[in-house]
């Protein structure tokens, strides 16, 4: 089969395509025929280096869809041969304490990613386990089907089942132009919530307004308090959907309402923060993380 595969850690310039051997599923398993996947800025941050769990050579990619191609022995063939189906980005077991719990994104024994120890999507066909195919609806193309575990997936699980938006609650949203972010604007805004979308890219104003952004504050620096206490007259917001992390959190602290739900959702220069414990005992605030998408959200996204 054809693929594209990261040879070392760097620029564009590590990938290169290659010929490889079609993967045998092994028990359990489903071959699949991709016809879409997404690629993510943790994709990009793999690619640099940024993840050592991240194998070479190897296949990256973990937004897939495709074509059910064959099975491997032990499945139970639920799903036809060509049915169309989204993949999960990582495995599960189906019977630890968390998976029993029905939080299988957070499986005490999952392997990471797609595309890390594991091959991923950037290729034409991938054996997985037959529990991460969820199958997708008709009216709905590869294109789009593919992102939903990932970009939509974790802006809705982040949002909706973590923050917990209420209608007409002010939600603030770092690196709103992103993959993730584009899709928790409207996520929030389904959600009945006033949706305030910070990017660094004044280009990129539009599109965001297009896309269901009730504000939008361009800040280069990402010194934004300021601009989003006077959106909210003086409040704060109640919600912070944190997708850039670090880099964005002295504004986001001075930002936020009485009694505010801070959700970390990404930390792109991966270095820590500092927070008083008296700034969050005495205005009631909470700081919560999220990691991916529930097999069930999915089939509901789709």
């Amino acid at each position: 089969m054809q693929a594209i595969v990261l040879q070392g850690y760097g620029g564009p310039e590590q990938f290169s395509a290659a010929r490889l051997p079609e993967p045998v599923p092994r028990d359990g398993e489903v071959l699949v025929r991709l016809r879409a996947c997404g690629v993510c800025y943790h994709d990009v941050m793999a690619r640099q280096g940024h993840f050592p769990r991240t194998a070479l050579p190897g296949v990256i990619g973990h937004e897939m869809a495709g074509e059910i191609a064959a099975f491997g022995p032990g499945c139970s063939s639920a799903l036809p041969v060509g049915t169309r189906v989204a993949i999960l980005m990582k495995d599960h077991c189906g019977h630890c304490t968390q998976c029993v719990r029905a939080r299988d994104h957070l499986c005490e024994n999952g392997a990471g990613l797609y595309g890390e120890a594991v091959p991923g999507g950037y290729a034409e066909y991938v054996a997985v386990a037959e529990r991460v195919l969820v199958r997708i609806p008709d009216g709905v193309s590869f294109e789009q089907a593919a992102v939903v575990p990932c970009a939509l997936g974790t802006a809705y699980h982040g949002l909706q089942k973590v923050a917990a938006v209420q209608p007409g609650e002010a939600v603030l949203v770092t690196g709103a132009s992103g993959g993730v972010g584009i899709h928790a604007v409207q996520v929030a805004r389904m959600l009945g919530a006033r949706t305030i979308a910070v990017t660094t890219s004044a280009a990129k104003r539009d599109f965001l307004v297009e896309h269901g952004a009730d504000d939008v504050i361009v800040s280069h620096d990402l010194d934004f308090a300021a601009e989003a206490r006077r959106l909210t007259g003086g409040a704060g917001v109640d919600v912070v959907f944190n997708i850039v992390g670090q880099m964005a959190w002295a504004a986001v602290l001075k930002g936020m309402a009485v009694g505010a739900r801070h959700v970390f959702v990404g930390n792109l220069n991966a270095a820590p923060v500092s927070l008083r414990p008296a700034h969050a005992i005495l205005k009631e605030m909470s700081f919560l993380g999220t990691d991916g998408v529930t097999r069930a959200e999915v089939q509901t996204l789709l």
